[in-house]
């Protein structure tokens, strides 16, 4: 009977750092940063009881070789990380030197993310607000002797709140992409291979480190990409990239009406 091997474990530790190994290389997300440290520019990775240490190669020369550390991780987890990445580190090549491993990590900024989050927390805390102010309004209307009117205030309300959270479900978050217009890096992508169902295409940022597009489409031998030169990650085809107007019009589509519900439940206020 064949026994499937262990999956390996995904390290959580301090301050909402987390550590995974993706078969291919170590990814490693502090904050909004996150770390992609391919197998060749690792030399060591070290569990010391609640804690995992990511030892990177180094050319040799005087400076200590960079250390990632991940603390109060699961000391059974960190033990068994350590042990599958230390088994799929590639055996060195004959005659090669020792290569900084700093140089072969690349590092992205993932405030869309952050961005995300705090969107969401902003959003609850609106609807927080807007349903009080609302049981306010109503319990004033209802002392003024006009229990009907409040009715009129509720139904208000409610237009004005789903009409105000469509405007923040089309709300752009993160980097906005209309500045790519005119602050993006526009590049040739050329097509390179297909893998697990998308075309991959190969271009390279004012630095010279390799970077992938994969859309799921195939988009002919190459294609004009624009990215963030401080996150070539973050980048769209040339033809995909919208103006300022175009991404906030649904948002003022929806939110005008909701911002005119609003102030009509307050103009019944003081009505009653």
């Amino acid at each position: 009977m064949s026994i499937t091997p262990p999956s390996v474990p995904v390290l959580r530790g301090r301050k909402n750092t987390l550590l995974q190994f993706d078969g291919s290389a170590l990814i490693l997300r502090r904050g909004d940063k996150e770390h992609h440290i391919p197998l060749a520019a690792v030399a060591l990775v070290r569990s010391d009881g609640r804690a995992v240490e990511v030892v990177l190669t180094a050319s040799g020369g005087s400076a200590p070789p960079v250390v990632h550390r991940v603390e109060d991780v699961g000391e059974s987890a960190a033990g068994a990380f350590a042990s599958a990445v230390i088994g799929a580190l590639p055996s060195p090549s004959p005659g090669s030197g020792p290569v900084d491993g700093s140089s072969l990590v690349t590092v992205r900024t993932i405030a869309s993310e952050v961005a995300r989050k705090r969107k969401r927390l902003w959003s609850w805390l609106g609807a927080l607000a807007f349903v009080l102010v609302h049981v306010v309004e109503t319990v004033l209307v209802t002392v003024a002797g006009d229990p009907a009117l409040s009715v009129l205030v509720w139904m208000c309300a409610f237009c004005s709140g789903v009409l105000g959270l469509a405007a923040l479900r089309v709300m752009p978050f993160g980097k906005p992409r209309w500045r790519l217009a005119t602050d993006g890096v526009t590049v040739i992508a050329r097509y390179k291979e297909y893998v697990d169902g998308m075309y991959v295409y190969d271009f390279t940022d004012l630095g010279g480190r390799p970077y992938a597009y994969a859309p799921h489409d195939y988009r002919g031998d190459q294609v004009e990409l624009v990215y963030d030169p401080s996150d070539p990650f973050n980048g769209v085809e040339r033809q995909f990239v919208l103006g300022r107007r175009a991404l906030l019009f649904p948002m003022y589509l929806f939110g005008i009406p909701a911002v005119f519900f609003f102030l009509l439940s307050f103009s019944l206020l003081f009505a009653a």
